[in-house]
């Protein structure tokens, strides 16, 4: 796995002075000689405004497909950013992506952990970190995340996930990992009609398709939980525990499918 051909995507829904410190962090986590693609879908976004993030890389874009432009190209929603930006770097030398959210950051070991597992393990698919979780308000470590698979019976291989025990189990957490841009492309990427359980929908197709995930046993992400107007805290006020599971019914139903096929929720009819 050659540092030229590994990117770190790092999709921004909207921007504001208030969460540059936070871009910055994770910024500075991403060694410089990773291509940093920084993906912005707020219309109103100049380049300018987010050039600061580059300052320490020694390669990386910045790109608004939303800016100077009439019509939106994508939305602003965290799975149509990260398939643009995935869908921009086909064709480019780069083979392999990380996704980073921008107010989490990498533990700096995570990286040579990832290579050493490469080398050895050639044919997976996507590798996955153990994930700290963090509050964001309080900076306390609330618990870990991803350890699931080195329990001795959850998957018929210890350390993968596989798509008889995501049958039973969903709760993962994607960001901090790294993606091979081919197999991304192979298993058609994320749903981006899917409000919840995308990612969970996205392995389960993963593996339907025989591409392996595999969860390296090291400490690679720190991902921070209850910050007012993330994505989590925003879907946990819009949405009731009925919808949440229609989200999760359809996951299994939908795996199978390659293409999105942009089923709705209708509270009236399900």
């Amino acid at each position: 796995m050659e540092d030229k051909k590994v990117s770190v995507i790092i999709p921004i829904h909207e921007y504001n002075d208030d969460m540059k410190e936070m871009v910055m962090r994770a910024v500075k986590s991403v060694p410089s000689e990773y291509f940093l693609y920084v993906i912005c879908g707020n219309p109103e976004i100049s380049s300018d405004d987010l050039s600061f993030m580059l300052e320490e890389h020694q390669l990386g874009a910045v790109v608004s497909p939303n800016y100077g432009k009439k019509v939106a190209v994508v939305s602003s929603s965290f799975s149509s950013l990260v398939n643009y930006a995935f869908e921009e770097l086909k064709g480019s030398d780069i083979e392999w992506s990380y996704i980073l959210e921008y107010d989490d950051e990498f533990n700096s070991l995570w990286f040579d952990e990832v290579k050493r597992e490469h080398t050895d393990k050639p044919d997976v698919s996507v590798f996955m970190p153990l994930t700290e979780i963090v509050d964001f308000e309080s900076g306390k470590f609330l618990s870990y995340g991803n350890e699931a698979p080195w329990a001795s019976s959850f998957s018929n291989e210890i350390g993968y996930i596989d798509n008889e025990s995501l049958q039973q189990f969903f709760d993962f957490y994607l960001t901090g990992s790294i993606f091979n841009l081919r197999d991304w492309t192979y298993v058609g990427g994320l749903k981006e009609s899917f409000k919840l359980t995308f990612w969970y929908e996205f392995l389960l197709r993963l593996t339907h398709n025989d591409k392996k995930a595999y969860v390296i046993p090291k400490l690679g992400y720190k991902h921070y939980v209850n910050r007012p107007n993330s994505l989590h805290m925003n879907v946990a006020k819009e949405m009731d525990a009925e919808e949440s599971q229609w989200w999760y019914n359809l996951a299994l139903e939908e795996y199978t499918y390659k293409k999105d096929r942009k089923k709705e929720y209708n509270k009236e009819n399900n």
